[in-house]
This record gives C-alpha cells, sequence and structure tokens, in this order.
C-alpha cells in the first residue's frame, strides 16, 4: 500500500539524515523551502517534521527552527565489544572515572555468578562511563582478586577487556545479559545529572571465557540519553 505523502517525505529526509547529507547540529530547511521542494502543503511538511521530532532524528529551538540530532551510540546486545570500542567505533569520544575500587569478601550472590566460593575476595568496582564528556552508564562490576592480581584503577580508567585480553592473555568468549526497566535512586540521578525516578535499563551480566570459566559479573545502569540499544532477530527458516 502506498504510504501518505507525509511518511514519504519523511522517509526521504530520514534517509538525508542517516547519508550524512544533513549533518548533526545543521538547521533543517524551512517549511517554505520544503514545500517548494516536495510541492506540498504545509500541513504534509509538518506531519513530515512531527515524525522526524518522534523518531528523536530532529529537534526545535523556539524562534529559530529545527536542527539535526546527533545520533545515539548503539549499544548491539548481540556483538560482545568493550564500552570504549562501541563508542569510539561510532565517532564518539568515550571515557571512565572511577569512583569506587576495593576489595572484599563475596556474598553469595555474587559468588553464585562467578561459580566462587562464599566469601572469596573480589574486587567491587564502580565506573561512571561517560559519551563525549556526559554521563551515560553507571558500571557496578566485581572480579576475582585470584584472577586480576595487577588490576588498578590506572587500567580501570582505560579499557577493562583490552587489559583483560592484551596483558593477561585471555581469551573472552561471551556474556549472558538480562535488561529490565528501572528508573533512578536519588544517588543514581545526582551522578547522572538528571532527575530522581527518571526511567533506566538495569543490565545484569556474566561474562565467559572460552573455557567457560566466568569472570566478571557487572551491573549497569543506562541513562540512555546518549545511547541506544540494538536487537537484531534472524528468523529461521522453517524446515
Amino acid at each position: 500500500m502506498l504510504k501518505p505523502r507525509y511518511m514519504q517525505i519523511a522517509d526521504l529526509l530520514t534517509e538525508q539524515i542517516k547519508d550524512g547529507t544533513l549533518t548533526p547540529g545543521a538547521m533543517m530547511p524551512t517549511e517554505a523551502t520544503l514545500q517548494a521542494t516536495y510541492d506540498v502543503s504545509r500541513v504534509t511538511i509538518r506531519k513530515a517534521m512531527k515524525v522526524l521530532v518522534d523518531n528523536d532524528l530532529l529537534y526545535r529551538v523556539r524562534g529559530s527552527g529545527s536542527y539535526v540530532k546527533a545520533p545515539k551510540a548503539q549499544h548491539n546486545a548481540f556483538q560482545l565489544m568493550g564500552f570504549i570500542e562501541e563508542v569510539s567505533a561510532q565517532g564518539k569520544t568515550p571515557s571512565s572515572k572511577v569512583i569506587a575500587f576495593e576489595t572484599s569478601p563475596c556474598s553469595h550472590t555474587i559468588a553464585s555468578k562467578l561459580n566462587l566460593e562464599e566469601g572469596t575476595l573480589i574486587y567491587e568496582i564502580q565506573r561512571l562511563r561517560l559519551i563525549d564528556g556526559e554521563p551515560e552508564i553507571l558500571e557496578c562490576t566485581y572480579l576475582p582478586v585470584a584472577m586480576f592480581t595487577d588490576l588498578s584503577i590506572e587500567v580501570m580508567q582505560t579499557s577493562k577487556y583490552d587489559y583483560i585480553e592484551r596483558h593477561k592473555g585471555m581469551q573472552i568468549a561471551k556474556s549472558r545479559q538480562c535488561v529490565w526497566p528501572d528508573s533512578t535512586s536519588t544517588s543514581l540521578a545526582a551522578r547522572f545529572n538528571t532527575r530522581e525516578n527518571t526511567p533506566i535499563l538495569r543490565v545484569e551480566s556474566v561474562s565467559e571465557l572460552v573455557d567457560g570459566t566466568p569472570f566478571e559479573y557487572t551491573v549497569n545502569y543506562f541513562r540512555l540519553h546518549q545511547y541506544s540499544f540494538e536487537f537484531i532477530a534472524h528468523r529461521q527458516t522453517p524446515q
């Protein structure tokens, strides 16, 4: 079925944003210009522009016009990449701020995640992950001390996975992830520079080496201001 004209125009403008013809931060053509370009009414143009705003591709400035939004960094849940790899690959600047780094005996819950005896010494690390200087993720990570005796704050300010694979010579195989909707507590809202009870995503993961050894249990809180999740489902051909 043929799409309504405003949807056709929205699709054309979306493609121009995605292929870089309309760059992030660029001001969109005026309604009058778009009317002339596509030979349609002002109502049709306004409906097309609303589609782009609703799809988080544009933002409006009162008295000025509509501007192209910078794309969010995407988290592909099916491709195991570190935060720095993932964000850098999308042309943004990642950074990390370690806000807690200590060792302690592990609780029953964490021991069960890492296949350890309760009370085994683990690292408890909290990092604030930033994209272009803005806080986006609070990461709470638990690692067995015996596996990473030389782990340091300096390492955690860079890439944890690079340290594990390049420095320790371990091969990471997979991560099992569970995702829940959540909202910011008072302390988390302060970390994210946002309001309490703002919707966020909580992602828990257990990562394993190629021999099946779990080496990391992590709880990530995603602000979703500069980050989006991508899930790709492949249909299996019926037999």
